[in-house]
């Protein structure tokens, strides 16, 4: 699917739209703001007396300088230290409290974040992560989720205080002394034209970024999953040459955005100076009477004292240092607003599959008949895969599929346990269309065992379970159970002589496993949960000669009750099946049992001889 945003770019023709988009992507994080809503408004209530305990300073020093040292009356002078440092403590101990509260509120926004994220991941169909790498997914929650956690903790709560600063900052200006005020405000324009001449150009760097920084981990991912195949092919040199590629380019991107932050600090720094000669300039004129009297009017009866221009000094390097602080922050919030629009990008998208709005109930257990009716499917609409299939699976019998490939086996099964719909046609179980179930209830009584047997990096028995380790003296049954399913695998006394038996942690994909064992731990797992169908899918082609004989016991015993469909390659593995589908160009050629397929069938009796040949 096309992306809702389309790609930025440096032109003023977009720079409103620009503008208009960055509000509309922090209204986006409304939903994650809003339960935080109350700490969010005491963190805002704190930011006009942070900045405006700090606005204060300069003026005990203007009081200071103009009262007791000017006058010579240093006994005079105490009262003002001593309101100087105890102002300076309130100052801190609110900007404290008002950092802690923010920083907490940021954090359970993106707490919030991360967890909607993987809970949307979760629900998406299959069709999505076959067309999506996974190293650009992994990005969006984890890169660019702290992304946006830095803008909310740092970032976004700093610039608040830099604005509040720079505001209480003017408006003190303006009370001191309006026309030394109106020498630094003209000079505002000129510094906010800078900032978004930078803003401009640092956001499309960074979007660029975060393109380039998911690609180089969906290399990293690739790499490190295929690094069997990589050494075995000797591809290691060409391998990093393309991430050499990708990394240079994310390194040009990255150093074009450190040159705008530095440009654009440097030139606040230039401006502060600039600011600072101006006032005292206009200071020495007024001193001289170069200013005519009416414009100096402007600064009220008396003629500015000495005590304002220290005050207005001061005013000037505290009004520089938020602008320069924003500049930083800036880079902050630029690559938190990349972040959002990527993450949203992935939000926008909608699961294909979804549960109906009123599914049809589903019994506790299916009786397990399987109908598919004029089903037409492609994985690209215009390549039907199957067409116009019609097939008719009855309760509890055990079906083989055989078939060249491409013939549409597996995507049968695809369509069984709906992670795909067909374009046309209808599947059904049980008499109702499987689109008419809830997803979840369907999947629960549907087992797929896979030639690619996926384990996770947890204990044997969460692997079987597929839930929380329970304790053999809370629930000895469970236990009992678990090694009765294990025992039917024959993988009992395998998992028994590993260190810690069942809470033994597997290795990614449990590769501290043979293949063969992780083959017969997944069959275990599919007689646990006791579906009301079976469905294997090569699931012997991996397991060697001997450890196959173990399966076929144990095999034979999980499909007795239940609707069993078997694809394999290895005619013997299911010589023994009720019925066998012969698929050809997406339809079925040939169906009936075995011997009666060896006598009539053409196709199978072909299959067969070249097999067994």
């Amino acid at each position: 699917m096309s992306p809702p945003y389309a790609n930025l770019n440096d032109s003023d023709a977009h720079h409103e739209a620009k503008t208009f988009k960055d509000l509309s992507l922090l209204r986006l994080m409304w939903p994650f703001v809003k339960p935080q809503w109350g700490w969010m408004l005491l963190s805002l209530f704190l930011l006009p007396l942070v900045s405006g305990s700090q606005v204060l300073l300069p003026v005990i020093v203007k009081k200071a300088i103009d009262g007791p040292i000017s006058a010579g009356q240093l006994d005079g002078l105490a009262v003002w230290v001593v309101g100087f440092g105890g102002l300076l403590l309130v100052h801190y101990a609110l900007r404290f409290i008002q950092m802690r509260v923010a920083q907490h509120t940021g954090q359970r926004v993106v707490l919030a974040l991360r967890t909607h994220l993987f809970d949307h991941l979760q629900r998406l169909s299959v069709s999505f992560f076959h067309a999506t790498p996974v190293g650009k997914l992994v990005t969006r929650v984890s890169s660019d989720v702290e992304n946006v956690s830095e803008m909310f903790a740092s970032g976004g709560v700093e610039i608040l205080i830099d604005v509040a600063m720079i505001v209480g900052i003017l408006s003190a200006m303006a009370v001191m002394n309006p026309l030394l005020a109106l020498v630094m405000i003209a000079l505002l324009p000129v510094v906010l034209a800078s900032m978004e001449f930078f803003r401009r150009r640092s956001r499309h760097a960074y979007n660029q970024m975060r393109v380039q920084l998911a690609e180089i981990n969906t290399m990293l991912q690739e790499s490190l999953t295929g690094i069997d195949v990589i050494q075995l092919l000797n591809r290691q040199d060409y391998n990093e040459s393309v991430f050499d590629g990708l990394n240079r380019d994310y390194f040009n991107t990255n150093v074009r955005s450190v040159v705008y932050d530095c440009a654009f600090s440097a030139s606040i720094e230039w401006y502060a100076y600039t600011a600072m000669l101006a006032i005292i300039a206009v200071y020495t004129a007024l001193q001289f009477g170069l200013i005519n009297y009416d414009l100096a009017a402007l600064s009220g009866p008396h003629v500015v004292t000495m005590g304002s221009l220290v005050a207005f000094i001061q005013y000037v390097q505290m009004l520089f240092l938020p602008l320069e602080n924003i500049s930083d922050k800036f880079t902050i919030i630029q690559s938190g607003l990349a972040s959002i629009e990527k993450i949203h990008e992935l939000l926008a998208v909608a699961p294909d599959i979804q549960s109906p709005t009123h599914p049809v109930g589903i019994p506790a257990r299916l009786t397990g008949a399987i109908t598919f009716d004029h089903v037409v499917f492609g994985y690209d609409p215009d390549v039907p895969v199957l067409k116009d299939l019609n097939l008719v699976i009855e309760p509890g019998q055990s079906v083989g599929f055989v078939g060249a490939t491409g013939a549409g086996k597996s995507t049968i099964i695809r369509l069984l346990s709906r992670q795909y719909d067909p374009q046309s046609g209808r599947v059904c179980v049980d008499g109702h269309s499987v689109a008419e179930y809830d997803l979840k209830a369907l999947r629960r009584q549907i087992v797929v065992i896979e030639q690619d047997p996926f384990l996770f990096s947890r204990t044997v028995e969460e692997n079987i379970t597929l839930s929380q380790p329970v304790p053999e003296s809370q629930d000895p049954e469970h236990h009992r159970r678990l090694r009765d399913v294990v025992r039917r695998v024959r993988l009992l006394e395998r998992i028994e002589r590993l260190e810690n038996g069942f809470e033994t942690v597997l290795g990614e994909r449990g590769r501290n496993l043979s293949s063969g064992e992780r083959q017969l731990l997944v069959f275990a797992r599919a007689l646990w949960h006791d579906p009301a169908i079976l469905v294997l899918d090569e699931a012997t082609a991996s397991i060697d000669p001997a450890t196959e004989a173990l399966v076929q016991a144990a095999l034979k015993e999980a499909i007795t009750g239940r609707t069993a469909l078997m694809i394999a390659h290895r005619l013997s593995t299911i010589q023994q099946v009720d019925t066998l589908v012969v698929l050809q160009d997406g339809q079925v050629a040939e169906t009936g049992p075995p011997a009666e397929l060896l006598e009539t069938g053409q196709q199978y009796k072909a299959y067969h001889e070249a097999h067994f040949s």
